[in-house]
């Protein structure tokens, strides 16, 4: 499903806003955008609410979609810590 930008930035607006527990987890920042995005979750939709709430990079966005918690990707909880660090951590 495509989406205009005016549909997901409310999404990625509260996905910045929430706080895990200060420093939010990968998995839980994939999670909540899951849960933000509802019917308009898809690969798109979730590569874009990351980068806008959190700066990823474009590469590194297309790869979380690859999140074995979405599906079955071959990204484990593990590995999308890794891949999502550079930017949740600079938060």
């Amino acid at each position: 499903m495509l989406c205009a930008p005016s549909l997901l930035d409310p999404a990625a607006e509260e996905l910045k806003l929430a706080d895990v527990n200060g420093r939010p987890t990968a998995v839980d920042v994939a999670r909540t955008a899951r849960t933000l995005l509802g019917e308009r979750f898809d690969s798109g939709s979730f590569m874009y609410v990351l980068m806008r709430a959190y700066d990823v990079e474009y590469h590194a966005a297309c790869e979380a979609f690859r999140w074995q918690g979405f599906g079955d990707g071959p990204l484990s909880d593990d590995a999308l810590e890794t891949l999502l660090a550079p930017w949740l951590t600079a938060r």
